[in-house]
This record gives C-alpha cells, structure tokens and sequence, in this order.
C-alpha cells in the first residue's frame, strides 16, 4: 500500500464499480460497453487491478496476455482528482508485476496529447514504436508503446517487484 492507496484484483465481482469509473474518466465515446467490460474482468482478471483510497474506487488497469509472451495494456484510467498521486503508477506496477516471468513484452495504445500518461509509461522503460493514425473514435493518433525484453528487467525493478508492490 502507498500513500493510503490499496491496490486489489479487478473481477465481475465489481463490474459496476468498474463501468463507473470508465464512465467518470473517459469521454463518452471512449467508454467500453458493459458487455466488453465484463469479458476483460473475466478473461484478464489475473493482471487487472483496482485502486482503492479511503474506500473509494480511484482508479483500475486492464492488462490482458494478447498472445504468447505479450501482454497489453487494454485501458489504465484514475479519476482526475486522484492523478499526480502515483495511483496510475501503482496500478501500472502491480500488472508489470504480475506479468513477471509470463510475458516478454507489455504494450498499449495511448493518445500522442496525454502527456502526463506517455511520460509515466517513459519512466517505467515504454518506448513509442509506431504511431497509430486516428485511432482514437475523435481522430486523434495514438502512440504504441512497448516494453520489450531489453527493459523489463529494470521495470521489474523500478516497481519492486517482488516487495509489498507484487
């Protein structure tokens, strides 16, 4: 636990809580259906999380094994007044954690605008390895980012792995 904030594994059991916090942090456009949702916190729920501070759902990660060796980063989102808190950097560890030993590499989409997300993903050694063309349902590109091989090691140690952390 950092700073008050409890990291716990996602499932159905929390669905709602989940598809609220999608609702509070993404724009209309971007929420994933219920259905979808469900599916995620069913099929990926070994390396899904959720951020609790004084009892409130603050933030959640949606990490899925892709294929063989690779896991994806389906959606990380904190609500705003719990961002520059560390909870997405928490939450970003405990998958990173988790996935030890199962994955040789991490990646996920995110907005070339997200600054404060892509600088986050930058300190735990993502790299952008291509950029996406309107990805995004308003036309905005998004950023692939992985985290391969080369630097997992050291994001195994950035997140103290292995400590309270995973």
């Amino acid at each position: 636990m950092r700073s008050g904030i409890e990291v716990r594994q996602c499932g159905l059991n929390i669905i709602d809580l989940v598809e609220d916090l999608e609702r509070r942090i993404f724009r209309p456009s971007e929420v994933y259906t219920r259905g979808f949702l469900e599916w995620l916190c069913e099929n990926c729920s070994n390396s899904s999380y959720v951020a609790v501070k004084d009892g409130v759902y603050v933030g959640y990660i949606i990490t899925c094994i892709d294929r063989p060796g690779q896991g994806h980063v389906v959606s990380l989102g904190v609500l705003a007044e719990y961002r520059r808190m560390g909870v997405g950097r928490l939450l970003m560890c405990s998958s990173i954690c988790r996935l030890r030993g199962i994955v040789d590499s991490i990646v996920l989409e995110v907005r070339v605008s997200n600054d404060a997300a892509i600088n986050l993903y930058r300190s735990l050694g993502f790299r952008i390895h291509h950029t996406i063309p309107g990805y995004y349902s308003d036309g905005e590109s998004a950023y692939f980012m992985v985290l391969d091989n080369e630097y997992l090691n050291q994001a195994y140690l950035k997140c103290q792995c292995g400590s309270e952390q995973g």
